[in-house]
């Protein structure tokens, strides 16, 4: 059976109510910052790489602002053990670890594996309200031949809370800045292939555009924030949603995405069975029952604060305020970029197809009956693609 400690070896062993709840609120819920009275064993470099100027207060929420937004009834204990539950269904073996950040105010948790191999390495983003724990049906395959590193985000499921900024820019650079941060502190030292997920894809291409130097791949899985909102939004792939969930976008954003599932308490994870039975089915090739709603729930049930990032950062929640097909030119010429879509999802690949078109290096592909989860919805056909497109040291 597999154990949990600071630094610990896990071992192993109806789509369009679906879409709309994707769209809405792409996940789940949760908050961990108390994991900051624990201590990470591997070596941390306390100099970041770069200096930025500290905005006012008023520009900043506070925890205790947060607080308001959770019902108590979960914590770091129940999120451990929900992640090894997980863990447990695989085959392989991981390394958990915490990576400093911030001047060791807040820490960044990462699972690797087969840190041995002398191919280029893989780095692992998930989206909004996701955690490491739904990268389980790919992570086997990946490890087989190349190192793998997979992080929770700040603010989101396993890893800290630290607070945003209310400026949009600034938050989405604070985020930049702490994953740049977790490559010095992991000795990430080496150019890697940097793989992002819907919000994660967004933050991956803008990390590669202010920090090119160690990526040598962009993969973006159905990236969430590049293309504009359009004027006629409400009659584009928002047509899907439902009008009294469009409603209910707008008045979360007025407070907080998921605000609604933390109100519920302990019948939190009832609603998610409600809303999202089908992330179970998509999970069932590792295990039957609802340890990965669980899951879910305790990644995203405590305080907001990457959510409220996140808020700060959309515009009601479907796009981004500075979409990224404005600013993806930065990124330096010499790195491919790879857009994988799903079929079926509810994130535009007309961006992504317009992106192809300004360079020769950038790549669109599509996965047929995929939704916007395409790793979990067709993970067989996932890891082939990445099996034929991923770079190799050789």
């Amino acid at each position: 059976m597999a154990t949990m400690t600071n630094d610990f070896l896990m071992t192993t062993g109806n789509d369009s109510a679906s879409n709309a709840i994707d769209q809405m609120i792409s996940l789940s819920v949760l908050d961990h910052n108390n994991t900051t009275n624990q201590n990470s064993n591997i070596l941390i470099s306390n100099q970041t790489s770069t200096t930025r100027k500290i905005s006012s207060p008023s520009r900043f929420r506070t925890i205790e602002n947060l607080r308001r937004f959770t019902w108590n009834n979960t914590g770091p204990e129940k999120l451990v053990r929900a992640e090894m539950r997980i863990f447990d269904t695989l085959k392989s073996q991981f390394q958990g670890r915490y990576i400093n950040v911030l001047n060791d105010t807040q820490k960044i948790w990462t699972v690797c594996s087969n840190l041995t191999s002398k191919n280029i390495p893989i780095v692992l983003i998930h989206g909004f309200g996701g955690g490491i724990g739904l990268w389980s049906l790919n992570l086997d395959q990946l490890c087989v031949d190349r190192p793998v590193y997979a992080l929770d985000l700040p603010g989101f499921a396993h890893s800290t809370r630290p607070i945003f900024s209310l400026d949009p820019d600034e938050a989405e650079q604070q985020f930049i800045d702490m994953l740049e941060e977790w490559r010095i502190g992991i000795g990430l030292n080496e150019r890697f292939i940097l793989l992002g997920h819907s919000f994660g894809g967004f933050l991956s291409a803008s990390y590669t555009i202010r920090y090119p130097k160690y990526v040598e791949q962009l993969v973006l899985v159905d990236a969430w924030g590049f293309g504009h909102k359009p004027d006629n939004w409400q009659a584009s792939p928002m047509q899907r949603i439902p009008p009294w969930l469009r409603s209910f976008s707008t008045i979360m954003m007025k407070i907080s995405p998921l605000a609604g599932l933390r109100v519920a308490g302990p019948f939190g994870i009832h609603i998610m069975k409600y809303f999202r039975p089908d992330l179970r089915v998509k999970f069932e090739k590792l295990f039957n029952d609802d340890r990965i709603l669980e899951y879910l729930y305790h990644c995203n049930a405590q305080v907001p604060t990457g959510e409220q990032a996140f808020r700060t950062i959309s515009d009601l929640l479907a796009w981004a305020k500075k979409p990224m097909i404005d600013r993806i030119h930065l990124i330096d010429e010499r790195i491919p970029i790879y857009f994988l879509h799903g079929e079926r999802s509810w994130v535009d690949i007309n961006s992504s197809m317009i992106v192809q078109g300004k360079r020769d290096n950038i790549y669109v592909d599509t996965i047929k009956e995929a939704g916007h989860h395409v790793y979990a919805d067709a993970p067989d056909e996932f890891d082939m693609y990445l099996k034929r497109i991923l770079i190799n040291r050789n």
